[in-house]
């Protein structure tokens, strides 16, 4: 339904340069947590970096929000947050914060990053096979999931309401007389349609 061209226009680089390097960034950390071999370490690091990742993104909010104030009370035009430079190395064990002096393609990049997080959750179940799972552990695991599952789902959300868009605008061609009448508006909540039940 989409062509290369169409998804870089949709996921423009330099629009979504801030998410571009933040995906880099946590992409880039799990390669050295994916060389742990013991299994207990390795679900360790993972929550580790999870936390180092909140606390992160947390005063990386904290500083734009200064740095947006000082420039309007200058007068001076709004820019974004995600300028080069912008990113500045802290002292985490596990969170490499440093990104590359150049505009990243988002599209390679989160394809990366989709290809990475395969790997640290085929490693993450073989390594529940093999030690005791414990609540502490439970927790540390739950909260793993939840924030790369919130991570992903953003760009998964936008790409269902994009091809949600792209579905009822094909229909529209095919009859858009049809189409404009509220009573034969399609609905595009793929999960409640009797299309799909």
């Amino acid at each position: 339904m989409f062509d290369p061209d169409d998804l870089r226009g949709m996921f423009n680089s330099i629009r979504l340069r801030r998410r571009t390097r933040t995906y880099f960034m946590l992409g880039a950390s799990l390669g050295p947590i994916l060389a742990i071999s013991n299994p207990a370490d390795y679900i360790k690091a993972l929550g580790i970096l999870i936390n180092e990742y909140d606390t992160f993104m947390a005063e990386s909010g904290n500083k734009t929000k200064k740095r947006h104030f000082f420039r309007k009370s200058k007068g001076g035009e709004e820019h974004g947050s995600a300028s080069q430079g912008s990113y500045e190395q802290s002292n985490f064990s596990y969170l490499d914060t440093h990104t590359p002096p150049f505009d990243l393609d988002f599209l390679q990049v989160f394809d990366t990053f989709c290809q990475i997080t395969v790997i640290m959750y085929t490693k993450l179940a073989d390594s529940l096979l093999s030690i005791a799972i414990t609540q502490s552990a439970f927790d540390n695991i739950a909260k793993i999931d939840s924030q790369f599952k919130k991570v992903i789902g953003t760009v998964t959300k936008e790409l269902d309401e994009l091809i949600k868009n792209a579905i009822t605008k094909e229909l529209q061609l095919i009859d858009p007389l049809d189409m404009a009448s509220p009573e034969n508006e399609i609905n595009t909540d793929w999960e409640t349609s009797s299309i799909y039940k």
